[in-house]
């Protein structure tokens, strides 16, 4: 098998160069030796989506990037969301307009304009349990929530249920508790997926992208930041790379690098929220559900084939780079949605959790009950030359990255405004035509039409790089064995084109394997490095090694799961914090 992925490396290689939106080990090595012996306009610190927001959004100003992240692209918060572009239905009721506004707004942009590949419309039910008051309360609010988006336009408006027709949409209801419901819509999306592509089209727009590199220091012109010392996790060497501005979008991290940049104005208390992945069967349902929940509310929405349902909101002092799912956080979403539910879901269902961290930001000295900067996000100066954005909700990183971008350059005299609202991100400038190619699409990768749709929804109009990968090497063009949902030309595009240098890096974002499998993907680990294998350079004794730690980083989720805790306690509401 291995000889039938060699032969195809060398011409991958080649490939390596022919586009400026690829990243893989050949351009990160160029972009660091450049970055290295050139002072760049703006260097943003953290590749999650606030920070590839900003990146693209000042290299569209025509500005000099560079981007630097310690991990992989995405490798936080960033691919352990919801995975929902959404208005914020729940931000009403705190009768926070303007943050729903804004976020709708951003959320037809992405249907509409940036993103339609990824982004695509999705219904979700409200069921009623209370018979006269609750269906003009709730429909009131969905109400103000379509009228939002009227500009828009990007998904359809509501509907109202009675119960009959709710047990028809839900057959899983349990319509003894439900008296009907009101329907609305936001949009699904793939997180990891879209994170990846703003960070790519930052590249294509001349940003030098630059992962496995944690700041070391702050370099110093007196008391100004004028850029980081960066070491290379993969050499251990470490790079001087200067900047006439610094910003930081490093989320749960953000206090200590502000700190470590010699200011200390707010701190940041981590939130965990988990989410679990169900088997397709698990519920029977043609929408996607939001109901009330102890404290907040329960979201199970259909994601790629399956059901993806969440969240939980609790403190989290654990370890901020692997925050996991324990008992507490599953049973948890499992009995809030079973109280809805006749045919209830159990442990059984479960394929994969996820956690995330939210950022819960708080002046220094302030109590936990009075802390919450009152705004959807904050931008904060200080030191001189160092910018930090931290706060708000994933659907709006592009107005956060906007403002970020102008008050770090606004000290630099750069008055160019943000134009990011009408540049379309990788996968979609040519969506228009590929968006109906699934058929074509799956009889030439021979896979279930179903499966061609998906494939469409991860790398649009790209795909075409997809069939270029296959046509270089015959094994390139099959599915994955027990994955048919996926190709194996997609495991060399991740290294090739999406900047994956580890097999954790393909199996958790670049594809979902970790949360699609039963096992984790521990069965499959083996066959996906031994396919990435060449185009990364690795030996058999490295191979070896991805895929031992591939199985740690599972088996340490999987005990996680398995410890009990107390149940999961709602954090007291924050504003800048959105629900993952």
């Amino acid at each position: 098998m291995s000889s039938d992925f060699t032969a195809s490396a060398a011409s991958a290689r080649a490939l390596m160069q022919a586009d400026a939106t690829w990243l893989n080990p050949a351009q990160r090595q160029r972009d660091l030796a450049e970055a290295s012996r050139s002072v760049a306009d703006v260097l943003v610190i953290g590749a999650g989506v606030t920070g590839a927001g900003a990146a693209l959004d000042a290299a569209a100003r025509g500005l000099s990037v560079v981007l630097v992240d310690a991990g992989d692209i995405a490798v936080g918060t960033s691919s352990r969301s919801g995975k929902t572009f959404h208005g914020g239905l729940r931000y009403l009721e705190q009768l926070n307009f303007k943050l729903v506004a804004h976020a709708i707004e951003e959320r037809d942009l992405m249907v509409k304009i940036l993103c339609p590949h990824i982004a695509r419309p999705e219904s979700f039910l409200y069921p009623l349990t209370r018979a006269w008051w609750e269906r003009p309360y709730v429909g009131a609010g969905v109400l103000l929530y379509d009228l939002f988006g009227m500009k828009g336009g990007a998904v359809p408006r509501q509907r109202h249920f009675g119960r009959a027709a709710l047990k028809r949409h839900i057959p899983s209801i349990d319509e003894q508790r439900v008296v009907g419901g009101v329907q609305f819509h936001d949009a699904l999306m793939d997180d990891a997926r879209h994170t990846l592509a703003v960070v790519r089209t930052a590249a294509g727009r001349g940003a030098k992208v630059i992962t496995r590199a944690p700041v070391a220091e702050f370099i110093k012109d007196g008391e100004r930041v004028a850029g980081v010392v960066v070491q290379d996790r993969l050499t251990g060497e470490r790079h001087r790379l200067a900047a006439r501005a610094v910003v930081s979008a490093t989320g749960i991290w953000a206090d200590e690098i502000q700190q470590r940049a010699g200011a200390n104005t707010f701190k940041v208390q981590p939130a965990k929220g988990v989410h679990i992945l169900l088997r397709p069967e698990a519920l029977q349902s043609d929408t996607g559900i939001l109901a009330r929940a102890t404290d907040s509310v329960i979201i199970a929405r259909r994601w790629y084939g399956y059901w993806l349902v969440g969240t939980t909101d609790t403190p989290w002092n654990g370890d901020k780079s692997q925050p996991v799912a324990e008992a507490a956080d599953v049973d948890y979403l499992l009995d809030n949605l079973n109280a809805y539910l006749e045919r209830k879901v159990s442990r059984a269902d479960v394929l994969g959790t996820f956690a995330g961290l939210r950022p819960l930001l708080k002046s220094v000295g302030a109590t936990d009950s009075t802390s919450a900067l009152l705004r959807d996000h904050a931008v904060i100066d200080g030191p001189p030359g160092l910018t930090t954005v931290v706060g708000g909700k994933y659907t709006t990183y592009r107005r956060m990255a906007a403002d970020a971008v102008d008050a770090a350059v606004k000290p630099l005299g750069v008055s160019t405004p943000s134009s990011t609202a009408a540049l379309p991100l990788v996968g979609a400038t040519n969506w228009s035509a590929v968006r109906d190619s699934a058929g074509d699409l799956a009889r030439h990768f021979d896979m279930r039409a179903a499966d061609a749709g998906r494939l469409l929804q991860r790398h649009g109009d790209r795909v075409r790089d997809l069939m270029a990968l296959a046509e270089s090497a015959p094994a390139l063009r099959a599915t994955l064995p027990g994955a048919p949902q996926y190709l194996v030309a997609e495991l060399v595009h991740a290294v090739v084109a999406e900047g994956a240098l580890s097999l954790t890096d393909v199996m958790t974002r670049r594809t979902h394997l970790s949360i699609e499998l039963a096992d984790g993907g521990l069965a499959l680990a083996p066959f996906v490095a031994e396919c990435i294998a060449p185009y990364l350079g690795w030996s058999t004794d490295e191979t070896r090694r991805q895929i031992a730690a591939y199985g740690e980083l599972i088996v340490a989720e999987r005990e996680a799961l398995n410890r009990s805790g107390a149940a999961p306690q709602a954090v007291a509401p924050v504003p800048v914090a959105e629900p993952l």
